[in-house]
């Protein structure tokens, strides 16, 4: 600024009047605070689409219109800074303006040479941060061929930006079946990758990996639906990195049908996982028959099953809960199934299962051995003794409930569960053995 240039027109008056009127005329605004329309030396940043309201996590442009009000010196470069806590991530000005590295709290922009009076554009792309709602401004400096600092100004008040919505999690690796106390991962028995959480804007979009949030977010995982009364161990909290937070070994030690983990994080909308099962036994079947037992204390269950190379039989004592209509089971709910290596149903797939009641709950049961008989649940429709059928939802899925009529009453190979035999043993425990199809569940 030319100094001199200044006062050529300027008429000096007497006393205090000539104190006051240099105040007056050398007094410079703050330069990132405050407003001038009206001034003969200055460059003035007027907002052009600077919206008042930004989705939490979202990317959105904004863009100013910057006009020379000097006439003897030009902008040399021009650095706006983000509202608090968003992130920009790109900014571009008129043909030949280089940018500094971004992304960051603020940019910089080194500007080509504009003639007094002319107007040019500058467009910022900033993240919001995923916060509760909150307004914070933008801000704006420059220095111009001179060297000076003090001569941008806001054609208004600085424009400021409300944060609106949530950022959200999502599971993008879901929990598969697996045993008690092993890694729960994508794949069925502990396969596959680790369960992924990821980050998600607003609009439920993967957050950019640029935003604040997507890096140093702590996550938790937690059990939310807890059919088996089970621990969940492992590393439960992880740290986000690039809009994700990974976990790879978390487990459950009690086994259960309709487990599901819920995701949290401060300032986040919480995710909930699908329902997943928790055995204590997953065995291979090889080229033949394959079998697993288990016992609690009150009921000892066993499945046999004829598969092919590449197939589970899954057992799980407890952690379900159904009822059949008229009937009241004492016992444990064992959850078994012929499976593939993927954890889906074999079609046509078959098993005998033998459950045996202990001998103190049969004799506090003070039931004549004929009226035991099993609870059974299944996907697929099936015949039950009439008046005892119903349904109940497992895990979110609906199944068919009710106690099984007599293999007897069935052709060989009929596809039907049904209950083979009813033992009274030397211990005084009850014995059924019952054919299973599918992957049901049963009690008695």
């Amino acid at each position: 600024m030319n100094r001199r240039w200044r006062f050529s027109g300027f008429r000096l008056i007497s006393g205090a009047g000539a104190l006051v009127a240099g105040i007056a005329f050398f007094a410079v605004p703050s330069q990132a605070g405050n407003a001038s329309t009206i001034c003969s030396d200055c460059y003035i940043v007027t907002p052009a689409t600077a919206s008042a309201t930004a989705g939490a996590g979202t990317a959105q442009g904004y863009a100013f219109q910057v006009t020379n009000n000097d006439p003897n010196e030009t902008l040399k470069s021009l650095t706006f800074a983000a509202p608090a806590n968003f992130v920009i991530t790109g900014a571009a000005g008129p043909s030949g303006t280089s940018v500094s590295a971004v992304p960051g709290a603020s940019v910089t922009l080194s500007l080509p040479a504009e003639p007094t009076g002319s107007t040019f554009t500058v467009t910022v792309t900033a993240l919001a941060p995923c916060t509760a709602a909150s307004s914070a401004s933008w801000g704006v400096s420059g220095v111009d061929s001179r060297g000076e600092s003090n001569e941008v100004y806001w054609s208004s008040s600085p424009p400021s930006v409300s944060v609106t919505g949530m950022c959200s999690l999502a599971f993008t690796g879901q929990p598969a079946q697996t045993v008690v106390s092993s890694d729960i991962l994508t794949g069925f028995n502990s396969t596959g990758s680790p369960l992924t959480v990821q980050l998600a804007d607003a609009n439920g979009n993967p957050l950019a990996p640029a935003d604040f949030s997507a890096n140093g977010t702590q996550v938790t995982v937690s059990i939310q639906t807890n059919p088996g009364g089970g621990t969940l161990t492992g590393t439960t909290t992880v740290t986000s990195s690039k809009g994700a937070a990974n976990f790879a070994d978390l487990q459950i030690n009690t086994a259960g049908a309709g487990y599901d983990l819920t995701a949290s994080a401060a300032n986040f909308t919480a995710a909930t996982s699908a329902f997943f099962t928790i055995s204590d036994q997953i065995q291979p079947c090889g080229t033949g028959s394959c079998s697993a037992s288990q016992s609690t204390p009150t009921t000892a269950a066993s499945v046999a099953a004829s598969s092919v190379t590449g197939d589970f039989v899954t057992l799980g004592l407890g952690g379900v809960s159904f009822s059949c209509n008229h009937y009241n089971a004492v016992s444990d709910v064992a959850a078994f199934g012929v499976l593939s290596s993927a954890g889906a149903n074999v079609a046509g797939a078959s098993a005998i299962v033998t459950l045996t009641i202990s001998p103190s709950v049969v004799q506090s049961a003070h039931r004549p051995l004929l009226l035991w008989q099993v609870c059974y649940a299944s996907q697929s429709p099936f015949l039950a003794i009439p008046g005892t059928s119903g349904t109940a939802v497992i895990g979110g899925t609906s199944y068919n409930t009710g106690l099984l009529l007599p293999c007897i009453l069935f052709k060989p190979g009929s596809q039907q569960p049904c209950l083979k035999s009813q033992q009274l043993t030397k211990t005084g425990a009850i014995t059924l053995t019952f054919v299973a199809v599918g992957d049901p569940f049963g009690h008695t």
